[in-house]
């Protein structure tokens, strides 16, 4: 009699395990179908909306920048002031960074020099992540980097630029207008239209 309950023990727990594995195997073949139907959402369509060469921007700086301090080769970060906006398109988007050098650097000197500070703008990101060259003049240069060199000097710069001592100090946030050095397809969501502001 003992050994007849220890067989229906043992019946009872193979069919036990019987009917986990059975179960397991259910899960495993019915859940990729829930999740076939789940992940079935309609793509977002994306068209390619043209970024001319020459398209006008502005950057801002992110830190300040001193002659003082500054040597030729020095990496610059920079960000996008506003969404660039192609018909209707964002394809560069607000504050996106931008990356740039020092190009000259002079520190003060005898005589009453002021020191300044040249700048070189390299490039950006658009929204579908293309690297997209810029230069800081409208029309291109030539083949050298003149035309990709902003020329920030103490004496004659825009507001925002300061003169402390001699030295020639660049403010966080000031403004530097840009323009793209290459024309570059990027892809949008269609149907998505950016509202200008104002």
């Amino acid at each position: 009699m003992f050994e007849n309950r220890l067989t229906f023990v043992r019946r009872g727990a193979t069919g036990a395990v019987l009917a986990l594995v059975l179960t397991l195997i259910a899960q495993f073949t019915i859940t990729p179908i829930a999740w076939a139907s789940i992940r079935q959402e309609p793509v977002a369509q994306m068209i390619a909306v043209v970024l001319p060469d020459g398209t006008e921007f502005t950057v801002l700086t992110t830190e300040e920048i001193t002659s003082k301090t500054s040597s030729e080769g020095d990496l610059l970060t920079f960000k996008v002031a506003e969404d660039v906006i192609i018909d209707g398109h964002v394809v560069i988007a607000k504050d996106t960074l931008v990356k740039g050098e020092i190009s000259t650097a002079k520190k003060s000197g005898f005589f009453g020099r002021g020191g300044n500070i040249g700048i070189r703008i390299d490039s950006t990101t658009t929204v579908d992540n293309q690297k997209t060259k810029l230069r800081s003049a409208k029309g291109k240069a030539g083949d050298d980097k003149t035309g990709t060199t902003v020329a920030l000097v103490v004496l004659f710069g825009p507001l925002g630029f300061l003169k402390k001592g001699k030295q020639a100090i660049i403010k966080p946030g000031t403004p530097i207008k840009v323009f793209t050095d290459e024309a570059k397809n990027v892809q949008v969501k269609a149907g998505v239209i950016a509202v200008l502001p104002g």
